[in-house]
């Protein structure tokens, strides 16, 4: 997988696409190791989720520097097009909210929203489906931020999105 912070995947996916490229290595993992993400692939399903209003559109500063976008609005049909795009054989079938102590069962997956002190944003990785209250670093199965974030170092889970797979 591609990290969010490679600039071939432009900025606003370097600023704001901790929740998208979570997304992105989910599907990978659904495939059991036959596919992986290439630049062209990520920057379509990029533009088609844009397209259908699963991510938020690019808006920009007048001067042209990126002032907000990338925002995953719904999970589960972000995975279900970018899982066809990569003709993965994982079909989602819902999503929902959780509190940070919420344990997965069956085939279904999370994505956490980690929060820091000092931040006003949120940051999202990867989970992996194990709860440990004392190490929660340890819950983090894929950080999308190259050799990992800040706020998964400092932070807290404050909550998750779990995907429901059959």
């Amino acid at each position: 997988m591609k990290f969010q912070d490679d600039v071939n995947l432009g900025p606003y996916i370097n600023l704001w696409g901790c929740d998208f490229c979570s997304i992105l290595r989910l599907v990978e993992v659904k495939s059991s190791g036959t596919f992986e993400w290439d630049y062209p692939g990520i920057l379509e399903v990029y533009r088609q989720g844009m397209d259908q209003n699963y991510v938020q559109k690019e808006v920009a500063n007048p001067d042209g520097t990126p002032k907000d976008g990338c925002s995953v609005y719904d999970f589960g049909s972000l995975f279900n097009m970018a899982s066809e795009y990569a003709k993965v054989l994982a079909v989602c079938g819902g999503e929902f909210y959780a509190e940070h102590d919420y344990q997965i069962t069956g085939n279904d997956a999370e994505i956490l929203e980690l929060k820091r002190d000092g931040h006003a944003g949120s940051h999202f990785v990867l989970g992996n489906g194990k709860i440990n209250l004392v190490v929660w670093q340890s819950e983090i199965a894929f950080d999308p931020i190259t050799g990992g974030s800040q706020t998964a170092r400092l932070g807290w889970i404050a909550s998750k999105r779990i995907m429901q797979f059959a």
